[in-house]
């Protein structure tokens, strides 16, 4: 039996696997070992720890944390183009959970500004929303982006993904032998359905 769930698992990774570098713009893939899962992981609490802005604002890096948590996480490195879905990425929030700033895509700038007349943008892709009374302190929370080129694989459940911090990026970039200025590294992980 036990040969059996294992070749289910070696094929539904390899489905994975050919899923994944069949993406346009994606340069190489590698999955996670426990070695390396906690390498990352040390880094990620070490960024966090670091902050935001210099080490002036905390962050939470929510996408990773979630990523990590699954049963089966891996690494893509590609160029940036290959994660669509960066809507909701970056966010500012107080204590209390409120919304208090946010990334906005160019695409959807021009909505933005429509939908929030008295946001203030700190740059051409961040704004600060006007209308909200900060509770507490400010911190930023990159959230966990949709993965959906493997929503179609079976035998996963709980897909999701997340943006790595520089350091992570720079580890594994180098560990893959994919360095280059146009390349992202970008972290997914999923669970294996019973």
């Amino acid at each position: 039996m036990y040969s059996t769930v294992a070749t289910e698992r070696e094929a539904i990774l390899a489905n994975v696997e050919e899923a994944v570098l069949e993406i346009p713009g994606v340069e190489a893939m590698r999955f996670l070992g426990p070695e390396l899962k906690e390498e990352i992981t040390r880094l990620e609490l070490l960024a966090e720890q670091n902050g935001a802005c210099g080490g002036l604002m905390p962050f939470r890096n929510g996408g990773v944390w979630a990523a990590l948590s699954r049963e089966v996480s891996f690494m893509v490195v590609g160029n940036a183009h290959f994660i669509i879905h960066n809507e909701g990425l970056l966010y500012m929030m107080d204590t209390s959970g409120q919304v208090i700033g946010e990334y906005v895509p160019p695409h959807l700038k021009e909505q933005f500004v429509k939908d929030h007349p008295d946001a203030h943008f700190l740059s051409d892709d961040f704004a600060l929303l006007s209308d909200v009374t900060v509770k507490g302190e400010p911190y930023f929370l990159i959230d966990e982006i949709e993965f959906p080129y493997l929503e179609k694989v079976k035998g996963i459940t709980r897909l999701t993904s997340g943006s790595v911090s520089t350091m992570s990026d720079d580890m594994v970039r180098s560990l893959m032998g994919c360095e280059g200025p146009d390349l992202w590294t970008h972290l997914v992980g999923f669970d294996l359905l019973p």
